[in-house]
């Protein structure tokens, strides 16, 4: 090869690796950009995740604030356009990295005064830098402006929204007979109702829906007396009970009602019947129907059950007929029998008389309240085990024979007492004895005097607000004279050491380790029961004895005899009905009404943006929604920040004309004014000046103290830590009162800005 051929060889050589070497790199900006936007999207994947496990439930599912979204009403939208960047319809990179250390400033610090806590894991709270890092990812769209797209990455944070709410609810679809739930319909079927609870709320697509809560409806004012309106909380009596029954069903309100309410939003409704009448204070109501968001057949398993029973022994029969679809938990049952004669192997321990309200049987354990069971052609309905009013003092083990107890009334010795399972007898019975001082003196400082009291006398509370009941429910079992220091009682259940208690005309005061509770000893696992571990404040029971409602659904109370069977109502089910899968079910498990739900249509949220009612063909998600927690408001404690007053002028506030005003912020995060006025038309300059060391304020002016957006293109300062100083220059507009803040710390860094004409 000649050189001349060399020559171009190589410097054609040269032009193919300086051609290849452009082309690298361009190609290398090309890939290396790419590689940031993937970490970027990354970073914005993971704050979505965060966002829906900490955030969504009071900024919203796609961060359009609380009011929007149906979540807490103060809390601030998140998808503006001013925290992407954009000011004026114009991005900007400056305003998009000036949003992004303000959302990551607010996630750390938290917002004083308001219901924003601190989430920073520097101030306390659980999120770390890069979490915090990735959730200002997420509202802003990006923390480089080169890689900043247009609407931020909120649809990332609506599906991991949408399937936690999705997860809550296993996935439950629109199910309805004809294909579509009609927005004007109130039964909604769905694929399995078993994740439902009373007083839920979902969502089907755009539409809020609320499963009906537990309500009794009740005709109002009844036997003579004045409707009324009732707090929440409010207990609900019986006004006729049967033989030594409490009235007390131990179920209250659970919402204020007014006085003309005929549903009663009610916190449960066992030993309430249909027909009954209640007392509620001073006012009776009938109960006409129990109305719930999950129809029940109101009924329970008396056994627990497996996987191949057809035959299950349940509570009672009313509500239930062949042919009816039931559902226990997931599983789907058609009943095809319904019979009385169920046999559980449970006998009456001794004869019962047709005027018995407590009867013997051979295990009381097995029952529960409302069962209705059948002995010969009368069917009772059991109101529960006799309590003896005490309970376990402490935990005990199996081979423990000496305990405390809350008390020794309603025990003797001889006695056969029951904890859960195991029968034990009685052998010795220690009562409680407290120590007291006698004859203290009253609150006035009047002295009392001791005095004589007999057996019986009973120990009251001093000192109780008022409406509250001042008795301890104990009383002496011993009679006790003026000198005595020491008192047998029935119990220490309400008896505290150091507190001062009434008797008859005398005070006493319960001396400090003066406190003595009851014992009893026994002998354990009697009548072929086994020992057992039982926990503390366990109810004790009367042995085997059932108290209970006679002639019930019709029949006749008549004799019964020792050893006659107790029956029960009695099921024969196909069991995988409509393809649901068969499960185990314990005892006390309720039996609902296949997978059907009763709900409130576009159910509305206090202080919230409304819903409305739409159409929803099958194979919609049925969505869980989870309302916003109730708002706490933070105190302060984080950043440095403390809850301040705005201080008070001691003077006339001066009235500058616009031009250059020199505001600063201060080590105890406010402002050194309250109040600006400028006076005219013009330009005004706040020279802001930072002197809270490490602290990150700026100074901004805005309509009004609710106004998400400045009053004018640069009346919004830059941010700056202190110590530190910069300049807000921008036109006054038309006279009147305007708001000025630092976005940092918009609750207790505030003002007026105040035009003058």
């Amino acid at each position: 090869m000649n050189t001349g051929r060399q020559i171009n060889a190589m410097v054609l050589v040269l032009f193919l690796l300086v051609v290849a070497s452009g082309a690298y790199a361009l190609w290398d900006d090309t890939r290396a950009e790419e590689g940031e936007q993937e970490q970027v999207e990354l970073a914005a994947e993971r704050g979505a995740n965060t966002y829906a496990l900490n955030c969504r439930l009071c900024h919203g599912d796609r961060g359009e604030g609380g009011t929007a979204s149906g979540r807490l009403p103060g809390a601030l939208p998140l998808n503006t356009e001013r925290l992407q960047g954009i000011e004026n319809g114009v991005f900007s990179a400056d305003a998009l990295a000036k949003a992004f250390r303000l959302v990551e400033n607010t996630v750390i610090c938290g917002r004083v005064g308001t219901s924003m806590p601190t989430w920073g894991q520097s101030q306390g709270g659980p999120l770390n830098v890069e979490q915090v890092r990735q959730l200002a990812v997420l509202v802003t769209g990006g923390d480089d402006p080169k890689l900043w797209r247009e609407g931020g990455f909120w649809e990332l944070a609506e599906e991991h929204a949408d399937e936690l709410d999705a997860e809550a609810t296993r996935h439950a679809t629109v199910q309805q007979p004809d294909g579509v739930f009609s927005a004007d319909e109130t039964e909604l079927v769905v694929s399995n109702a078993a994740p439902f609870g009373l007083g839920q709320y979902i969502r089907i697509e755009e539409e809020r829906l609320r499963v009906e809560p537990l309500q009794l409806e009740v005709e109002r004012a009844v036997d003579g007396t004045q409707p009324a309106e009732h707090e929440a909380g409010t207990s609900m009596a019986k006004t006729e009970v049967v033989g030594d029954e409490d009235p007390e069903t131990g179920n209250t309100l659970s919402d204020p009602v007014d006085a003309q309410q005929t549903l009663l939003p009610v916190s449960g409704t066992k030993r309430v019947r249909i027909g009954d009448t209640l007392a509620l204070d001073d006012e009776q109501v009938r109960v006409v129907d129990i109305v719930t968001g999950i129809p029940t057949t109101r009924q329970t398993l008396a056994e627990e059950i497996g996987r191949e029973p057809r035959r299950l022994l349940v509570s009672g029969a009313e509500g239930l007929e062949a042919g009816a679809i039931i559902r226990l938990d997931g599983e789907l049952m058609r009943v095809e029998d319904v019979r009385d004669d169920g046999e559980a192997d449970l006998e009456l321990g001794d004869d019962a008389s047709p005027s018995a309200t407590r009867i013997s049987v051979s295990d009381a354990s097995f029952f529960q309240p409302d069962y209705v069971i059948r002995i010969g052609d009368e069917r009772l309905r059991v109101i529960g085990q006799v309590e003896t009013g005490q309970l376990l003092g402490e935990q005990i083990g199996r081979a423990q024979t000496t305990f405390t107890v809350s008390g020794t009334e309603g025990l003797r010795s001889g006695m056969v007492i029951r904890i859960a399972q195991e029968l034990l007898e009685v052998v010795e019975i220690e009562p409680a004895r407290v120590q007291v001082e006698r004859g203290v003196a009253d609150p006035e400082g009047n002295e009392t005097q001791p005095a004589s009291h007999a057996v019986g006398t009973a120990i009251l509370k001093t000192g109780v607000a008022e409406g509250e009941e001042p008795d301890t429910d104990q009383t002496l079992l011993e009679p006790v004279g003026p000198d005595d220091t020491t008192f047998v009682v029935s119990g220490t259940s309400g008896i505290t050491e150091g507190q001062v208690y009434q008797l008859g005309d005398e005070l006493v005061q319960v001396r400090e380790d003066g406190i003595e509770a009851a014992h009893v000893r026994v002998e354990r696992g009697v009548n072929g029961t086994s020992p057992d571990k039982h926990s503390a404040r366990h109810i004790i029971a009367e042995g085997n004895l059932l108290e209970v409602e006679r002639g019930v659904e019709g029949t006749q109370a008549t004799l019964h005899n020792d050893g006659d069977s107790i029956l029960f109502t009695e099921l024969e089910v196909e069991r995988e009905a409509q393809g649901s899968k068969v499960e185990d079910h314990p005892k006390g498990a309720e039996l609902f009404l296949g997978h059907r739900l009763i709900v409130q249509r576009a159910a509305e949220i206090e202080n919230t943006d409304p819903t409305e009612a739409a159409d929803h063909a099958n194979g919609a998600l049925v969505r869980n929604f989870t309302l916003a927690p109730q708002p706490q408001t933070n105190a302060g404690e984080a950043c440095g920040r403390v809850i301040v007053e705005a201080p008070t002028p001691s003077g006339p506030t001066p009235t500058p004309a616009a031009g250059a005003i020199t505001i600063r912020a201060i080590p105890t995060i406010q402002f050194d004014t309250g109040t600006l006025t400028v006076q005219g038309d013009g330009t005004v300059t706040i020279h802001f000046e930072n002197q809270d060391n490490g602290q990150n304020h700026n100074f901004a002016v805005y309509t009004d103290d609710s106004a998400q957006e400045p009053l004018t293109a640069t009346s919004q300062g830059e941010f700056c830590v202190g110590p530190c100083t910069n300049d807000v220059e921008f036109e006054v507009p038309e006279p009147g009162t305007y708001f000025f803040r630092c976005d940092v710390h918009p609750a207790d860094m505030t003002g007026d800005f105040i035009v003058a004409e």
